[in-house]
């Protein structure tokens, strides 16, 4: 039995091997071509639920189709689109107010959030607000739009240009009213002092 050594596979794969090697480059207009934009998102997420708290007690879901957000310090924002539903949450930690568009934009530096297309926001009393764009608030919990608004309201509708309201929708003030209701006896639109 006879063992051969030397032959030409060793040799092909050491040639084959230092080829592979002199032939990767580094080509910087090349890596550079491929580097982002300075605009572009930090993250992108899809089909998203973000679940916001304070001291362990549940106060709003937000979902969203899609959101894209900017980190960096000069344009720090979060854009929503895709369809939005944000939920507000009482202090027993049920479900209450809902708030839903198509599209809307979350400015951290001003602690607002604002919506648009297709607003609806409705209360645990069945009371529905449409309007085109809302402004959120956060720190002082009030929302609002100088937008054109539509409140349905126990079989009546109320138009008018502009709203402001607490941020679950239980008080709101419609400015430049107008439309016909009906005013129960004793109704003063108004919730029950507490």
């Amino acid at each position: 039995m006879s063992c051969r050594t030397g032959g030409p596979l060793p040799w092909f794969a050491l040639a084959l091997l230092g080829a592979g090697l002199v032939a990767c480059t580094n080509d910087l207009d090349r890596v550079a071509a491929v580097e982002l934009p300075a605009d572009a998102p930090d993250r992108v997420t899809g089909n998203a639920e973000y679940l916001y708290s304070d001291s362990g007690r549940l106060q709003n879901r937000l979902r969203a189709g899609r959101i894209v957000e900017h980190l960096a310090p000069d344009r720090r924002r979060t854009e929503l689109s895709e369809g939005i539903e944000l939920v507000f949450f009482d202090r027993t930690g049920a479900p209450g107010s809902v708030l839903t568009a198509r599209r809307g934009i979350i400015l951290p530096a001003a602690d607002r959030m604002e919506v648009s297309e297709n607003v609806v926001f409705t209360n645990p009393r069945g009371e529905r607000l449409e309007t085109e764009h809302l402004v959120w608030d956060r720190d002082s919990g009030r929302v609002h739009t100088e937008r054109p608004v539509r409140i349905a309201r126990r079989g009546d509708v109320i138009h008018g240009v502009g709203l402001e309201a607490s941020e679950d929708f239980s008080r709101y003030t419609v400015k430049r009213i107008t439309g016909t209701f009906h005013i129960a006896t004793g109704d003063t639109f108004a919730t029950p002092a507490r």
